[in-house]
């Protein structure tokens, strides 16, 4: 009996060895196979990124790229339009008319650029700036030039009334 009970120890062991080192191997196996297909679906991940970032930006601008004129008339307004873009306002420097009610438009055509708002101490307007058209009214503008900036003093501008 005492031998029939080491004889089932010993194989016992050698049937616990042996599902060791299977689940061994099979791990070694699912590390390799883990390894290969996080690698693959990493870089996967960083080229859907990649594209779509760039996707983003290169069909940001559908409108036409035409300029528009800069200064129209509207409805017994003169309307100034000044586009605002990541590296400053466009045009920079307007002429307006003396006595005339005049709107600026600062036409903001993208989201991606760090101007958020214009700022002016002179005309008195601090206007947030959202994509698309953003119109301030301007009713009694004496001759002179006034200046205005963005939100954080880095572009400039001026609009001379004459």
């Amino acid at each position: 009996m005492i031998r029939c009970i080491i004889n089932l120890a010993s194989h016992w062991r050698r049937l616990i060895f042996i599902c060791r080192i299977m689940t061994a191997k099979g791990v070694n196996r699912m590390k390799k196979s883990m390894t290969k297909y996080s690698t693959v679906g990493l870089i996967s991940g960083i080229l859907i990124i990649c594209l779509f970032i760039f996707a983003l930006f290169y069909f940001q601008h559908t409108e036409s790229s035409a300029e528009e004129p800069v200064i129209t008339q509207q409805e017994g307004y003169q309307v100034a339009t000044i586009n605002v873009k990541s590296d400053g306002f466009y045009p920079a420097n307007i002429e307006v008319q003396a006595g005339v009610p005049t709107k600026l438009n600062f036409k903001k055509r993208s989201g991606f650029t760090c101007i958020r708002s214009v700022d002016s101490k002179d005309l008195g307007i601090d206007v947030y700036l959202e994509k698309g058209d953003n119109f301030t009214t301007l009713k009694d503008l004496k001759p002179g030039t006034y200046k205005f900036d963005c939100g954080m003093y880095m572009y400039h501008g001026t609009i001379t009334v004459k």
